[in-house]
């Protein structure tokens, strides 16, 4: 059983509000808080499922919509969010909404940040470099996996070195949080798959992190029980509102988990090789985790024993938690997702000396990872799916 922590904080964004059609409130929204000129940023799939327009169109209307950015691609790289930034600023925004995935709620968050201090993305990578509040943010997930709308953590890319880097700060947690289902009705079943899994290890390593706050575990639990009973079943039947629902509350309610303990050595073996191959974040999270989950079981057997039943699998032991997150990710399509891409075994050492020195998500773990077990994982999982 974990220790009791005896000194911790919590952080949580300043309102959230969820709900199938809540995305329809910004109007109000805006109102009620005395925003004038709204900027929103999305992405091309975003606006191409007919989402950004559907947002869009009450603020026209309401003569409140200043700018948008469309263009966020994936693993939005340090660059682009300097240019949002900049847009941002030029048209003196007096909030930012974000609609999208995590990229797009990231890069939102980041440049938020900048175009109120005037400063470029790069100066804020690390942990609590922000210096205060950027401009206020309104953060809508159209996807159940990232719980970006919940947390001080904004993942970039770096053009230089090709890898991923963080701002790490809770002066960039929302400060209004919608989680609206109807969003995600819409989903591809493979980003369902990825993103629901991603959601489901965020749990995970939010309960086993070292760093858990009592609340941080009380959350992943009861993200557990929702993503537990609803994963598989909206894989299986996307148009299920039941389990999109579901999947939207256990996706928030994790993310505010690991905002509050921390994302462990899944997390860190999945940074450089998903910024070096493009792979989708959530296929990796998925096809790590077994792995990782076996290399942590020997201090994690309680743990273990109380998620899995959270989950509604009943009572396992490390090994039985490990198999069955494997089959789950072998179940949902994350392993076919995996072998698309093929990963050199050259690949495999800077690989592990870069993931071993991430330290804010390596230290949290509560079994500590070496570069030669890194290694070893990285070879195990990607010869699975060679």
């Amino acid at each position: 059983m974990q220790s009791a922590a005896t000194s911790f904080e919590n952080h949580l964004p300043r309102r959230a509000i969820t709900g199938r059609g809540t995305s329809q409130t910004l109007v109000s929204l805006c109102a009620t808080n005395e925003w004038k000129r709204v900027f929103l940023v999305s992405d091309a799939g975003v606006a191409g499922a007919g989402l950004t327009q559907q947002v869009a169109l009450p603020l026209q209307q309401a003569r409140l919509l200043v700018d948008t950015f469309a263009e966020v691609p994936p693993e939005p790289p340090i660059d682009v969010v300097d240019a949002l930034a900049t847009r941002i600023h030029a048209c003196n925004a007096d909030v930012v909404i974000a609609l999208g995935g995590g990229s797009v709620m990231d890069a939102a968050k980041v440049a938020a940040l900048c175009a109120k201090h005037g400063k470029p993305a790069r100066e804020f990578l690390g942990i609590g470099k922000a210096g205060g509040r950027g401009v206020p943010t309104v953060l809508i997930p159209t996807t159940a996996g990232t719980g970006s709308e919940a947390t001080f953590v904004a993942i970039l890319t770096d053009p230089v070195t090709g890898n991923k880097a963080g701002v790490v700060d809770p002066c960039i947690l929302a400060d209004i949080a919608i989680v609206d289902p109807e969003l995600t009705d819409g989903l591809p079943p493979q980003v369902t798959a990825a993103a629901g899994m991603d959601a489901l290890v965020h749990a995970i390593e939010a309960f086993i992190a070292k760093i858990a706050t009592p609340l941080a575990r009380g959350l992943a639990l009861e993200a557990a029980r929702r993503i537990g009973q609803s994963l598989e079943i909206v894989c299986r039947e996307p148009q299920n509102q039941t389990a999109r629902d579901a999947m939207a509350i256990g996706s928030h309610l994790a993310g505010m988990a690991f905002a509050n303990s921390s994302c462990c050595a899944v997390h860190a073996l999945a940074l450089p090789l998903g910024g070096q191959f493009h792979i989708p974040h959530g296929v990796i999270t998925g096809c790590f985790a077994g792995e990782m989950m076996r290399h942590n079981a020997p201090t994690c057997a309680a743990d273990f024993a109380t998620f899995s039943q959270a989950l509604g699998w009943g009572t396992m032991d490390g090994a039985q938690f490990a198999d069955r997150l494997d089959a789950l990710a072998s179940s949902i399509g994350l392993v076919a997702q995996l072998r698309k891409t093929s990963v050199p075994a050259s690949s495999i050492p800077a690989m592990a000396r870069d993931a071993v020195a991430i330290r804010r998500l390596v230290d949290p773990n509560p079994r500590d990872v070496t570069e030669s077990d890194a290694t070893r994982i990285y070879q195990k999982v990607l010869a699975v799916a060679s």
